[in-house]
């Protein structure tokens, strides 16, 4: 079994296992990628599976999804964390607009922050505030694959994400930045 393969297994059947930093890191040895060639490749919906932070919210949690949503094309993205087994825009988010810097790191600033969700009636409940002082912050894309995404963002952090594959989910998004 090659290292990819043996990495998205234990983040899905071990996800606080002390192996994934040190595949991960062997991955990222391997890494080709750059953005000018495979920045179609970070579109869609990426779980975030395992973290170096101890921030809860960077971390796995078998109650909640926590999802990094990535258009590149159009220089978007939203962190959601939200319920598990929901599929909807709803939770709580960071929306981001995002920007090149070179050739691995992808430029991040949000602009919004709150709850999203869930519909009443024909409405639905928002309660993003606008992002007053500039965050800022960027994540190098060290390792990127069809189904697999390690990162590390300017604090230092090490993500690992899988790639998960919901067209509804992700047309939601889409609506969801449109409308914002």
């Amino acid at each position: 079994m090659n290292l990819e393969q043996q990495l998205l297994d234990l983040i899905l059947s071990r996800p606080n296992s002390k192996q994934i930093k040190n595949i991960a890191e062997e991955l990222e040895k391997e890494s080709k990628f750059t953005l000018s060639k495979d920045i179609e490749k970070l579109k869609g919906i990426w779980e975030l599976r395992w973290s170096s932070s101890k921030a809860p919210f960077l971390n796995y949690s078998p109650l909640l999804d926590n999802f990094q949503i990535l258009d590149p094309l159009k220089l978007d993205g939203l962190n959601l964390l939200k319920p598990k087994g929901i599929n909807s825009i709803i939770g709580t988010g960071i929306v981001a607009k995002l920007s090149s810097l070179n050739e691995k790191k992808i430029g991040v600033t949000f602009t919004h922050a709150g709850i999203i969700g869930p519909y009443i009636g024909l409405r639905k409940l928002n309660a993003l505030t606008k992002i007053k002082k500039d965050q800022k912050g960027w994540l190098e894309i060290t390792f990127l694959s069809k189904d697999l995404r390690i990162c590390r963002g300017d604090k230092g952090t090490l993500f690992v994400l899988r790639r998960i594959n919901d067209k509804i989910l992700f047309e939601r998004f889409q609506e969801f930045i449109e409308s914002f």
